[in-house]
């Protein structure tokens, strides 16, 4: 988790223009409250992407 707190910090942040969304899946790492407080102190909100729902995508009913 720490690798991906210093990721978002030091890479996604800085050229990140204020009040635009970041969207995310699900991985654990993407949840951790350090990375939510980050994005949302710089004035930016976080958007998760759904859980994985197999009845939405036709290429699984196949």
């Amino acid at each position: 988790m720490i690798w991906y707190t210093s990721l978002v910090q030091q890479i996604l942040l800085p050229p990140l223009p204020k009040e635009i969304g970041s969207v995310m899946d699900n991985a654990t790492f993407h949840k951790g409250k350090a990375v939510q407080k980050m994005l949302e102190d710089s004035g930016n909100s976080l958007l998760y992407l759904p859980h994985y729902s197999p009845d939405l995508n036709p290429i699984e009913k196949k």
